[in-house]
């Protein structure tokens, strides 16, 4: 397991809320960091997006919050600003999502934190940088997916742009978050200081969708399809989708279908052709594919090698024999919510079933003890909690 958790013995200042950021640490604390999750006293506010589920979580909350400790303080007041400043000065990692220009104001940025602690790694995210025209625009996922251009290739049958169903670009950004903090402290270990990483939204929604944008330049416009067939299609009890990327599948398709008119259709002659005229060859594959079952389809789509799913609810990912016969979810008791699956996303060791990891705070719970860890006093804890400094959850004892 050490292996799969080289973090160990780094430490996390975790200050940013929302996904974006709360997953990059999270997923640090995965690798073995101990990440200290500063929230608001009433808590960071992704745990009541989508209505909380139990206690103080909401399942975004059950994600980003995973493997993390929570110290509830508010940042300003200025016994919560020197709390946070000497949490931050020895700390290996600094994270902050805020938008450009709060953080300073808050008395936490990056050059303040640098004087006390010269080799911090400072990780900031936001919508569109730190600089630039866009800098202090409010952005969020949905902005991203519409502002990169991800929706232009996002459409449903009427050529309407659509959002990817999930915060993907949130979920891209704490990826490449996680990446260049690794990058830096591996620089770090071989004699760089420490620096200040700037991760936007933007940047991070644009970098998948750099081929689309090199096709757009050089031909002036970008086909949806990339191969055929492409698409979604209606079966008896479903839905399914179908990828053929090279010419070859077309035909083996359409034999398949057993629609010879199809493939010696004239309009249809060349593989570009056949991508001009998506919309029309799916729909006449439609004809034949509505006919049978999602399962009958999938079945005789993988014995030929050709590429066919199902589209599955969750329940059917959860209940899936390949996701259970390959430990991609992990069954945690969580406090206060009850047992729920947790993704062993790739990379860190798998999660055993009282892995600490797998555990999500409540708000504060461990505020006495980071505290204390910190060197004040019960007496001082008690006093910070009284005067509305901290919050220290259902863990602090007299």
């Amino acid at each position: 397991m050490s292996q799969n958790q080289p973090l160990r013995g780094i430490r996390v200042c975790d200050f940013a809320a929302g996904i974006a950021g709360p997953y990059a640490s999270m997923m640090l604390a995965q690798y073995g960091a101990d990440v200290v999750k500063v929230e608001a006293v009433d808590g960071d506010w992704i745990r009541n997006t989508g209505g909380r589920l139990k206690g103080d979580h909401g399942a975004q909350s059950l994600v980003t919050a995973r493997g993390k400790r929570s110290l509830a303080i508010n940042l300003k007041h200025p016994k919560g600003h020197e709390i946070a400043l000497k949490l931050a000065a020895g700390a290996d990692i600094v994270t902050e999502s805020f938008r450009p220009g709060v953080i300073k104001r808050l008395g936490l940025d990056y050059p303040t934190v640098k004087k006390a602690n010269p080799k911090v790694i400072y990780l900031s995210v936001s919508g569109f940088g730190q600089s630039g025209p866009h800098a202090q625009r409010a952005a969020m996922d949905l902005i991203l997916q519409a502002f990169s251009g991800l929706m232009s290739v996002t459409i449903d049958t009427s050529n309407q742009p659509i959002r990817v169903g999930i915060s993907i670009v949130d979920y891209l950004t704490g990826l490449y978050a996680l990446q260049a903090t690794m990058a830096a402290l591996i620089a770090r270990s071989i004699g760089s200081s420490g620096e200040h990483l700037d991760i936007s939204l933007m940047q991070a929604a644009l970098a998948p969708q750099a081929a689309q944008l090199i096709r757009q330049h050089v031909s002036g416009h970008q086909p949806h399809a990339f191969g055929m067939p492409v698409g979604t299609f209606r079966t008896k009890d479903g839905y399914i989708t179908i990828s053929g990327a090279k010419p070859e599948h077309f035909i083996q398709t359409c034999d398949l279908l057993d629609r010879e008119d199809i493939k010696n259709h004239p309009q249809f002659t060349s593989h570009q052709d056949r991508i001009a005229n998506a919309a029309k060859i799916n729909s006449m594959m439609q004809e034949t594919i509505i006919g049978q079952t999602s399962e009958y389809w999938v079945d005789a789509f993988n014995k030929t090698g050709l590429m066919c799913a199902k589209v599955n609810n969750y329940d059917d990912v959860l209940n899936d024999e390949h996701c259970q016969s390959t430990n991609s979810f992990t069954w945690i008791e969580q406090a206060g919510v009850g047992k729920i699956p947790v993704v062993n996303p790739p990379g860190p060791a798998t999660l055993e079933e009282n892995d600490s990891r797998g555990h999500s705070p409540n708000i504060g719970e461990h505020s006495s003890a980071v505290l204390g860890e910190l060197g004040y006093s019960k007496t001082e804890i008690k006093d910070f909690s009284e005067a509305g400094v901290v919050n220290l959850g259902s863990q602090f004892t007299n």
